[in-house]
């Protein structure tokens, strides 16, 4: 993939959490749906982190388009990385998971990385379409950092 022709999009926050416990989160595909808004579910995935060369599909709603992602792992290095890529036939996205350790838990960063391949999507990805994944992934940490926090307060 061509990352140079890919819109990217930036999100990260501090999540009261080890880094070991957000990462084995964010890498069980199975969990998505707690907390990313754009997951409607997600099939044909054991409900444990993903390691590299392993799939999942996910089905995906967004901009009132809904796609069936078929996401392959093709980088994990417990608990600071992890990247996955998919390509279908309205577009392609790469993304990658970075955490790091802070003095509270960690520091969740997440890039994505897309492209549309049809008309007019294509022509709406660096406007419209970024304006929407921006404030889409902006929720979906902030719900990431509730769930998460959550379940500390209740451990």
């Amino acid at each position: 993939m061509n990352a140079g022709r890919f819109v990217r999009v930036e999100t990260q926050l501090e999540i009261d959490r080890p880094p070991r416990q957000v990462f084995a989160y964010v890498t069980t595909p199975a969990l998505w749906h707690t907390w990313h808004p754009a997951t409607v579910e997600v099939r044909n995935v054991p409900n444990r982190p993903l390691v590299a060369g392993e799939t999942m599909l996910e089905v995906i709603a967004v901009i009132g388009r809904r796609e069936e992602a078929l996401w392959t792992v093709h980088a994990c290095s417990a608990p600071q990385f992890w990247e996955i890529a998919t390509d279908t036939r309205s577009g392609a996205a790469h993304i990658v998971y970075r955490i790091t350790p802070t003095a509270l838990g960690c520091r969740f960063h997440r890039i994505l990385g897309f492209r549309s391949r049809q008309w007019p999507w294509r022509s709406l990805d660096s406007t419209l379409t970024r304006w929407i994944l921006v404030r889409q992934s902006a929720r979906a940490l902030r719900n990431l950092k509730r769930v998460m926090e959550a379940s500390t307060a209740e451990a």
